[in-house]
């Protein structure tokens, strides 16, 4: 099941440029407060000389819940809330110019979205 946004928002990121890491979280975090979903930093890459290259931001609900060790079992079971979800963005360093630019954009979500009445209490 693949969900997309019914209200007319920025569709396509990709191409966009920034010029710091926060200006991109800033980018996707509006972004996805807008459409419905709450964002969290996913995996960052560094060149040879440990300096970084690319970085990406996820939707929340990327991934699953790794398996829990049995022999730690709680009384109380945690809520499911990771859905596989494959939403999120990568940027590029652009070595030209200094900037930062979205190589990569996924919008689509497998999840229902927050309405707009719910979307205060995203994080």
């Amino acid at each position: 099941m693949i969900v997309n946004r019914v209200e007319n928002i920025d569709k396509d990121l990709l191409g966009r440029v920034v010029s710091t890491e926060e200006e991109a979280y800033n980018l996707y975090n509006n972004y996805a407060t807008r459409v419905g979903f709450s964002v969290r930093r996913g995996q960052k890459r560094y060149n040879t000389k440990k300096v970084l290259r690319q970085f990406s931001y996820l939707c929340s609900k990327e991934g699953f819940r790794l398996d829990s060790d049995p022999s730690e079992l709680s009384k109380v079971s945690k809520l499911e809330t990771r859905t596989g979800c494959e939403a999120s963005i990568r940027f590029a360093f652009q070595d030209q110019d200094d900037t930062w630019k979205v190589s990569h954009f996924v919008p689509e979500h497998n999840h229902e979205l927050a309405k707009p009445e719910e979307r205060q209490f995203l994080r």
